[in-house]
Order: structure tokens, then C-alpha cells, then sequence
């Protein structure tokens, strides 16, 4: 056991993929303002970010208006359209049994991060977690992991930030916190590779090794 007793995790492109119900959620909030669907390449590269910062790219109709509609289908899709990461399962369950803390800090709701953990029945793996609706700013914001460490009861050095985009490396980062990148669809290496995240691995089933790394 080295000197991380926590671990925090995004969700979505490091634990899970809902991109089609993201998809149908986004399109469905266009087309209720009558503006045109957007294709899936175009809408997955804003996940892990604000709805904000999408709908200011793909249009000047106000945010809040879209936000309403796209919360109405998401409700519907969100969930529903979630899937596991291969390996996800065996990996949290490695964790688990060597006695690490889980946890996940996410832009999703914490209506959705709910449903997501029943669904895959993750209830005992994880002690807490946070939506983006329980803060002011999210993620390259730190409030999120800073909320999570208060629920933990935790001090930055004893956890990590694992991720898939710059968003969850650079909120990590503004409070001195070791991170793990894991590459994904939704996460652009490039970006990520910028960062300096503490440890890079391809893929979950790697990060029980790359948590043994840090000290």
C-alpha cells in the first residue's frame, strides 16, 4: 500500500460510455428551439465539459433554454444508454479488495451518477460522489474534487484524480493532487499529454499497477 488511500474517478470515457444517450439529449434540445440535430462526431468531443461551452460552440440560443430540454431527455437517455468500460468491473474490484477509498467527481448530475451506480450495481465500491450540480463551477474548476475530499474526509495527498480528459488532470493539478490519465474516445491525447498528468496508462485495467507506482 503506498501513500494514496483515496481514489477519485470521472465517469464518463473512464468508467462508462453514455455518449448515445448524450447524443439524443443534445439533438432533442436543438430541436426543440428549431435549430438543426448536430452529428455524433461533432457533439462527443464536449463530454467531460460544461453544456455551457457546447451550446456557446454550436449556437448564440440561450443556454438555459437548451439546458431545460436537454435535462428533460437526458432523464430518458442518460441511463438508459450507459455502458461499462471493458474491464471497469474488474478493476474497481481490485481496488476494493486491496482497501482503497473510491469515489467519483463528475459534470453528470448526481441524479444520473445515482442511477448509474444502481445499474451496474457499484453501490459497495464507492463511499461518495458529486454531480456538477452540487457546485458553481466544474471541472477544470477544483470545486468538485475539493467537495469529495470534504465528504471523504481526506487530505489531497492521500488521493488521486483518475481521468480521461485535461478537464479532470488540470482540476487535480490546481490543488497539487497526483493524477492518473486513462486514454479514451472522448479525452484528445494531445491535450492530455500537455497536462502532465502523474501517470498515463491505455487503459482501467492498468490502473491498479500505475496506483502501486506512486509513493
Amino acid at each position: 500500500m503506498t501513500g494514496i488511500t483515496h481514489v477519485i474517478f470521472d465517469l464518463d470515457g473512464t468508467l462508462i460510455d453514455s455518449s448515445d444517450g448524450v447524443v439524443q439529449a443534445v439533438n432533442y434540445s436543438l430541436q426543440q428551439v428549431g435549430l438543426d440535430q448536430r452529428s455524433p462526431e461533432e457533439i462527443t468531443p464536449y463530454i467531460g465539459y460544461s453544456l455551457k461551452v457546447m451550446y456557446a460552440d454550436f449556437t448564440n440560443h440561450p443556454y438555459e433554454d437548451l439546458r431545460h430540454h436537454f435535462q428533460k431527455k437526458a432523464q430518458e437517455t442518460i441511463v438508459a444508454s450507459a455502458r461499462k468500460l471493458d474491464g471497469v468491473d474488474q478493476m474497481l474490484r481490485t481496488l476494493h479488495e486491496s482497501e482503497f477509498t473510491l469515489a467519483i467527481a463528475s459534470t453528470k448530475i448526481r441524479r444520473h451518477i445515482t442511477g448509474i451506480v444502481k445499474k451496474f450495481d457499484w453501490t459497495d465500491y464507492f463511499k461518495t460522489y458529486a454531480g456538477g450540480d452540487e457546485v458553481t463551477q466544474v471541472k477544470p474548476d477544483p470545486e468538485i474534487i475539493s467537495l469529495v475530499l470534504r465528504r471523504l474526509k481526506a487530505d489531497v495527498s492521500q488521493a488521486v484524480m483518475i481521468g480521461d480528459t485535461e478537464n479532470d488532470i488540470r482540476a487535480a493539478h490546481a490543488l497539487q493532487m497526483k493524477t492518473i490519465a486513462v486514454r479514451s474516445p472522448y479525452g484528445d491525447p494531445e491535450r492530455l499529454t500537455q497536462c502532465q498528468p502523474t501517470v498515463t496508462v491505455e487503459a482501467v485495467c492498468d490502473i491498479p499497477e500505475a496506483l502501486a507506482s506512486l509513493s
